[in-house]
Formats: structure tokens, sequence, C-alpha cells
């Protein structure tokens, strides 16, 4: 009895294998090792056109790095392959599935990495001495941008690990820990008067913050930023119901322990709109991204030679 059982079992099985259409996209993925294997897919007219968007759909990923531009990241999807291309009998176009070794990709970017974090590391180094802290950040400011390439590099190489593991993560995060700690040692202040003051505040942290120096909150400053800014608003003479804003924001920078001024500017814009908010918005808006970028360029200049 156990014995005819098994063989209807058996049969059944089998006969269940056997409806299954191997001629699908979603069957051919499901044979591909994914953790061996990046994977891109593509559709087409012809089997040469599936194919190249099979290796497109493979590139995207790598275009949407910040080291996209980057000679080694270009090269890694020159060597993704085509595993397969087939017909699809009732739509008649062609299906391409592309592949792209995970171990492969990651060993093509090990090298700049390396080479990365040696860089990083002799900066690094001078922190250890008996430098100040407005010494130390001048290190630090030459360690950002590298450390930023560097953060590029590590973000696509945990996309194309499987689980998402970091390139030495323990050495990389030590190395960001002792770039921020110099950073956060030179306090920075922000006053900002006048109406929609927040916009500019805003505009000004968010600058400072990409260059990785911090605003400091309630507590004694080493540089002070102070703002003034003055809105003017008035309606078309020209134009029914069209609102101007006139608005200027004048920056003042200052060395507290020196009690120096090492910067002083002014950014004026006009903006008009049929909403008397928008027109402020606009106007606001538009200074206050170049007030932050001019403040941050001039913040760090002067940190650099002081």
């Amino acid at each position: 009895m156990k014995k005819i059982i098994a063989i209807a079992l058996a049969a059944i099985f089998a006969a269940g294998c056997s409806t299954v259409n191997k001629n699908t996209l979603s069957y051919k993925l499901s044979q591909i090792d994914r953790e061996k294997y990046l994977t891109g897919t593509g559709s087409g007219s012809t089997k040469e056109e599936a194919s190249l968007r099979a290796k497109a759909d493979i590139k995207k990923m790598f275009d949407a790095s910040s080291v996209s531009q980057e000679p080694v990241v270009a090269d890694i999807t020159n060597h993704s392959f085509i595993k397969e291309t087939w017909k699809d009998k009732t739509l008649k176009d062609y299906h391409a599935i592309a592949l792209l070794e995970r171990a492969v990709a990651k060993n093509m970017l090990t090298g700049t990495m390396d080479a990365l974090d040696g860089q990083l590391g002799g900066l690094a180094a001078q922190f250890k001495g008996g430098q100040d802290k407005f010494a130390k950040i001048k290190t630090a400011l030459k360690i950002q941008p590298l450390l930023v390439r560097r953060n590029g590099f590590e973000d696509l190489y945990e996309k194309i690990d499987y689980n998402g593991a970091g390139y030495d993560p323990q050495n990389f995060n030590a190395l960001k820990n002792a770039l921020y700690e110099a950073m956060n040692n030179v306090k920075f202040s922000l006053n900002v008067l006048g109406k929609n003051s927040e916009i500019l505040h805003t505009y000004i942290i968010d600058a400072l913050n990409k260059t990785g120096l911090m605003v400091a909150v309630n507590e004694t400053s080493d540089v002070a930023i102070d703002v003034n800014n003055e809105i003017t608003e008035f309606p078309s003479k020209k134009v029914d119901n069209l609102f101007w804003c006139s608005a200027t924001a004048t920056v003042s920078l200052k060395d507290v322990e020196t009690g120096g001024i090492f910067g002083r500017f002014s950014i004026s814009g006009r903006k008009g709109s049929f909403r008397s908010d928008e027109a402020v918005k606009y106007t606001m808006n538009a200074i206050g991204k170049q007030a932050g970028e001019e403040t941050a360029q001039k913040v760090s200049d002067y940190l650099q030679r002081r």
C-alpha cells in the first residue's frame, strides 16, 4: 500500500513539474544565484536590443552612485555579460538577462578605497600631535573632500554586497570619528534678525553642515555669524494682482577669540508672484541659498589660513 501511495505522489509531482513554464522571466531569474550575481533584465524587438537593455539595467545602480564619474566605476559595468536571451512565443519580442559577478565588482573598488584610506590615515595621524583646535580643523578641511569621496565608494560597495556589508568598516569608522571630533572642536553660532529669518537660518546651517562644520546651540562659539535681513513688499504698478518682494541679507563673520571681522557681505534679490506670501518665499529662498553658499566658502577659506 505504501509503495502504491509513493508511486502516486511521484506521479503527481512529476505532473506538476511538467506544467512549469521555464520560458518565463520569473522562472529564469529564480535559477540564478543572487548571492553571487547582480542581475539586469531587458526586452526589445531584437536580441541585440534586449541585451543592451539588460546590461543598462545593471548600470542604473552604478550611474545613481555619487562616484559614478570615477573611471573605476565606469569600468565595472564593462564586466557584465549576457546570461541568456530568448524569444517570447506569444508577444514575439526578445528578452535577455545580464549578470555581473558581485565579487568582481567589489574587488575592482577595493584598490581605490585602499588608496583613499591611506591618504585619510596619513592626514588623520596629524590629529595625534599637539595641535590646537584651529590647526586640527585645517587638517580636517583637507580630509573632508577625501572622506566624501571615500564615503561614496563605501555606499556603492554596500549596495553591491549581497548582505550590504561595507569594506573595512572598523577602520573607516575610526577615520570618520577622528574627522568629526576635529570639526566639532570649533564652534559656530548663528544669529539671524529680521522677518522670515528661519529661511536664512536653514540655508546657512545646511551649507555649513555640507562642509562638515556644525553650528553650536546655546554654547560659547569660536566663530560668530550675524545676519540682518530686510524685506520690502509692494504691489506691481503695471500688472494687476502682482506682488513684489525685495530683500537684502547682510552677513557678518567674526572670530570671537581675536574680535576681528573676517568677512562681511550682502546678498539682495527680488521676486514676484500673484500671491504676496509666495513672492516673499521665492525671494528668501533665492538669497538664502546664495548667503549659505558664500558664508560656508568664506568661513572655510578663513579657517584654512587662520
